[in-house]
């Protein structure tokens, strides 16, 4: 006996079309959202500066203060304020990698380093910059798999010690440091010691296992790329 193809009406085919269309947008809308927050971020510091040259420049000639909180005016500054912070990142970048810029940025390394509570913070969070940033190559060494967090279930994550010394000694066995991420956001998650024939070796780069964790394991590296 066939079955018969269910009825569908009028309110529920148009149900089905908004859908489709909320999905179809939605891609595109995050991504002009999360742009627009970006531009907003970066050039926050400019902001302030920019926003009160502007007063003193209406205040010195007399005319009434525009309004910048809000319509074409706020954008604008929002996109000029991040072009200038950009620039200036850029000229930093740039002067880091000459001899004073290399000076300068140990000086002020050292300075923030001396002061207690907040040294500890910055190494902490910058050692972590420089891992995901690829400065600093020696902290995710190379991309394996362990069984985590049960046996039978497998997850991949970085080693970030080939000896650690101390849990060795603790557990009377070699192991190695695993750093396994949290997705999407690389920035936090748990350290496990394991020991080296636990560990199944990938052909992942760090930047492609850091791009499989922020897309949620559906961006994979082409195969043929691999091999």
């Amino acid at each position: 006996m066939s079955e018969k193809p269910e009825k569908t009406t009028l309110a529920s085919r148009a149900g089905h079309n908004f859908l489709t269309g909320l999905f179809l947008f939605l891609p595109v809308s995050l991504t002009l959202y999360i742009v627009s927050v970006l531009l907003d971020l970066i050039g926050k510091p400019v902001q302030a500066v920019a926003k009160e040259v502007i007063r003193v420049v209406y205040e010195s000639s007399g005319r009434a203060m525009p309004d910048l909180s809000a319509g074409s005016l706020s954008v604008l500054l929002m996109v000029v304020s991040a072009l200038v912070m950009i620039l200036l990142l850029t000229l930093v970048g740039w002067l880091s990698k000459r001899l004073f810029g290399r000076l300068l940025e140990r000086w002020f390394t050292r300075l923030l380093e001396r002061i207690p509570g907040l040294g500890s913070l910055y190494t902490s969070i910058r050692q972590m910059v420089d891992a995901l940033s690829g400065r600093n190559k020696d902290t995710f060494r190379r991309v394996v798999m362990v069984e985590f967090p049960r046996p039978g279930s497998w997850t991949f994550g970085f080693v970030t010690h080939e000896q650690p010394t101390v849990f060795s000694e603790a557990l009377g066995r070699p192991v190695v440091n695993v750093f396994i991420p949290a997705a999407p956001a690389p920035t936090t998650g748990v350290i496990l010691a394991v020991p080296p024939e636990d560990v199944r070796e990938t052909k992942l780069t760090v930047a492609e296992a850091l791009g499989l964790l922020m897309s949620f394991g559906a961006v994979m590296p082409k195969q043929e790329e691999k091999s």
